[in-house]
C-alpha cells in the first residue's frame, strides 16, 4: 500500500494544470487506498504504521491551511482536520485502531482532498519540508 506522503515539486511543475492534475489524480488513488486501510484494520490492532504518515500529511495541511489568507482558521475543511488530528493522535499514543474514529478518518481523508486544491503548494512544500525533517 502506497504511504501517504506528498511529493516534493518544482515551482514550474506545481504551475502546470496537467501536472496538479496529474497530483490530484495520485492523491485520489492514494486516500482511496487510505481508507481501504481504515475498513479493514481490525478493532484494537497495531496502527501506528499507517497513521503515523497521516497525521504528519494533516498536520502539514493544517498548518498551510490555517496560514494560507485564502483558506483561513474557520474554513470547514480546517476545522474538520483539527478533528480528525485528534483522533489519530489519541490512536498513535495507544498503538490501537479504534473503529469508532472511522468516520472522523474518513472525513479528514475528504476534507485533505479538498485543501490540497485551496492551498499554496510553495508553501504546503515549506510546511511539509519542517514536519517532515527535510525528507
Amino acid at each position: 500500500m502506497p504511504k501517504l506522503a506528498p511529493k516534493r515539486v518544482k515551482k514550474q511543475v506545481g504551475l502546470n494544470p496537467i501536472a496538479q492534475a496529474v497530483a490530484r489524480e495520485n492523491m485520489r488513488k492514494t486516500i482511496l487506498d487510505q481508507k481501504i486501510q481504515l475498513y479493514t484494520t481490525q478493532e484494537g490492532e497495531s496502527c501506528v504504521e499507517f497513521c503515523v504518515p497521516m497525521f504528519t500529511l494533516f498536520s502539514a495541511l493544517l498548518s498551510t491551511a490555517e496560514a494560507d489568507p485564502k483558506v483561513g482558521t474557520d474554513n470547514y475543511e480546517v476545522r474538520i482536520m483539527r478533528g480528525t488530528l485528534s483522533a489519530l493522535d489519541q490512536m498513535i499514543a495507544d498503538n490501537s485502531y479504534r473503529r469508532i474514529n472511522i468516520v472522523s478518518l474518513e472525513t479528514g481523508l475528504d476534507c485533505a482532498q479538498a485543501l490540497v486544491a485551496k492551498i499554496n503548494p510553495a508553501l504546503f512544500n515549506q510546511e511539509w519540508n519542517k514536519l517532515a525533517g527535510g525528507v
